[in-house]
């Protein structure tokens, strides 16, 4: 509980250092050595010291404070990824402020506004599918940050994953197992993400003519993934293999298995698009592209902290690979006459 008693001052007084120092590492700047640092925030939690985020903005014209607008709450990937920001920004004086922007290009405006009037130190964005934000919409935020899609009119770091390699690693291992009808069930069509991972997955067949390559586009959720996956069924039922564009519609595509009668692997093969617990609960286990969903937060408050501490950060994607995790939802294609129409 905070004590409403306890100043910087005393804080100090407890460490046996002055104020200036007590604020350096409140503000994550100047050189302080681990030991002061812990001992520090050690002497702020045991009295409750809170700083007053207001009078600090007054004086430093900003709150410690980063933002974090994300596209999706419901989607699992930027839990991780939040708690992954949280764990690199720990004991730097910063905290998080979450906010969801339901994948809607209004709604990012509008929380990006309302996020503008805290006057935060940062910005962690993943734009809206639809974005229309420029560098102008962001100059207020000061350090920005992307994380996992990126805009044509904004320039400046970001953290993303090696979309169309990962998608064509997961296709070479359909083809390897026999698979010639092949699909893809994307997420928004304006992603970047969407389109990337579209661009991998069709380069990956454009070699092989005898196989036939099927998309369809959601929106990312798990319900647009099963409804997607069962017209897709529906429409072509010679497919044998199906790729997720991520956990959500990973999930989707499953349950339309299980609605349409039909097995994973024995009569489609299923590959996800980042690692969900539920996947090695499902039998067999789903194979799945994992993303690195930790070291891309972790890297993306390393590149907010260089930032803050005056460090030049070029713009421009910083890539963390994808790994293909092999379980037991690939497997040879049943001949025709064993697979439900």
């Amino acid at each position: 509980m905070s004590d409403s008693r306890a100043t910087i001052y005393t804080v100090a007084r407890a460490v046996g250092v002055s104020a200036q120092t007590v604020s350096r590492v409140l503000n994550g700047t100047g050189q302080v050595s681990a030991k002061t640092r812990a001992a520090v925030l050690a002497a702020i939690e045991a009295q409750g010291y809170r700083p007053n985020a207001v009078g600090r903005s007054l004086r430093a014209s900003r709150t410690p404070m980063i933002g974090v607008l994300v596209a999706d709450i419901g989607n699992p990937f930027y839990a991780r990824l939040h708690r992954a920001l949280e764990r690199r920004l720990a004991g730097s004086g910063y905290s998080l402020m979450l906010m969801n922007c339901d994948d809607d290009a209004q709604i990012e405006r509008r929380q990006l506004d309302l996020l503008r009037s805290y006057r935060p130190a940062g910005l962690v964005i993943v734009p809206s599918s639809g974005s229309s934000l420029s560098d102008d919409d962001l100059q207020a935020f000061g350090h920005v940050v992307g994380v996992s899609r990126v805009l044509d009119d904004v320039h400046v770091p970001a953290v993303v994953t090696n979309e169309q390699e990962a998608v064509g690693s997961a296709v070479a291992e359909l083809l390897a197992h026999g698979h010639t009808e092949v699909a893809m069930v994307l997420g928004p069509r304006k992603a970047s993400t969407t389109r990337a991972r579209e661009k991998g997955f069709r380069a990956a067949l454009s070699s092989r003519p005898e196989c036939r390559a099927v998309v369809r586009y959601t929106d990312g959720t798990r319900s647009g993934g099963e409804a997607a996956a069962g017209e897709l069924l529906r429409a072509h039922p010679g497919v044998t293999g199906m790729i997720g564009f991520n956990a959500l519609v990973t999930e989707g595509i499953v349950s339309a298995l299980l609605a349409s009668g039909r097995r994973c692997p024995d009569d489609v093969s299923v590959i996800g698009f980042t690692d969900a617990g539920w996947m090695t609960l499902h039998r067999p286990a789903i194979s799945v592209i994992d993303q690195p969903v930790e070291e891309m937060g972790a890297l993306a408050g390393r590149l907010l902290l260089d930032m803050a501490a005056g460090k030049v950060v070029a713009p421009g994607p910083r890539v963390v690979p994808s790994t293909l995790i092999r379980r037991g939802s690939v497997a040879p294609p049943a001949p025709t006459k064993e697979r439900k129409a």
